[in-house]
């Protein structure tokens, strides 16, 4: 800056002002404060997205697999609670005389029980169980007990609700899942029928 009637040029040393200091200082803060925001919340949703379509993923992996399960029985039982199914593999008795040489028909049966239990760490969480070698499944008594509920049998990390109908007039069997990671929920209902079901 010149100053009147002198030669000499003044520089102007005021630098910033703290008012000027303050300003930035908050303009700053709320556009940190705005990203964070804005970085969190988009961490949120992608969070709790890949939770629901890890919960709707694994419910589906399961209702496709009980599904084949259901369809390749005969048999199926539920127990009173709702909570329990059974679904047996029965070998179909065949009276035509096999020709010499060839394998022989299995004649015992195998089954399946689907429940849910939380004695494995407090978890509630899906199991199935098979057996094989049953020579009667009308007087079967072998069931699942605690000791059963291990990571062997566990099917379904997160499924927390199981309910089953049964209906006996078309062999058909309704499943009911709800599972949860976290916040998040996620029920499936699906119908499955018996192809091969014994009366």
């Amino acid at each position: 800056m010149r100053e009147e009637g002198s030669g000499r040029v003044q520089k102007d040393n005021r630098g910033i002002t703290l008012i000027e200091l303050i300003i930035a200082i908050a303009i700053s803060t709320i556009i940190v404060g705005a990203a964070t925001f804005l970085l969190s919340t988009a961490q949120k949703n992608y969070s709790s997205a890949s939770a629901t379509i890890d919960l709707q993923s694994e419910a589906q992996i399961l209702m496709e697999q009980m599904g084949t399960w259901i369809m390749e029985g005969n048999r199926v039982e539920v127990n009173a609670a709702g909570d329990k199914l059974t679904v047996y593999q029965i070998p179909r008795k065949v009276t035509t005389k096999r020709p010499t040489g060839a394998e022989a028909l299995k004649t015992d049966a195998s089954k399946r029980v689907f429940w849910l239990s939380n004695k494995l760490n407090g978890k509630t969480m899906l199991y199935m169980k098979k057996f094989d070698g049953i020579a009667d499944p009308d007087h079967d008594t072998t069931d699942v007990t605690d000791s059963d509920a291990t990571l062997d049998n566990c099917i379904g990390e997160y499924v927390t609700g199981f309910t089953v109908a049964k209906s006996t007039s078309d062999a058909k069997v309704t499943i009911t899942l709800e599972l949860k990671q976290g916040k998040q929920k996620y029920s499936i209902t699906n119908e499955f029928k018996l192809r091969n079901a014994l009366q």
